[in-house]
């Protein structure tokens, strides 16, 4: 699963998120790790291995913040 890729400066500030990537001008990741929410259109989306997504999960982000992928497992 995908977050919408539709993200523009207006929509960058999220009162729903506390990440504070949201607030930034200038985030260093593409996608909020907490919503997933695109926090910076500029860095390039990438195609990330499995091994990177277990990484992430161990880390306890809900979305990679290199694609913007729903890391949570369901049962």
């Amino acid at each position: 699963m995908r977050r919408s890729e539709d993200a523009t400066p207006t929509r960058m500030l999220r009162t729903s998120c506390r990440n504070f990537n949201h607030g930034r001008a200038n985030a260093p990741v593409r996608c909020c790790p907490s919503c997933g929410e695109i926090v910076n259109a500029a860095v390039a989306a990438l195609t990330c291995a499995v091994a990177v997504h277990d990484r992430r999960r161990r880390d306890r982000d809900a979305f990679c913040v290199d694609c913007g992928t729903v890391l949570r497992v369901t049962t």
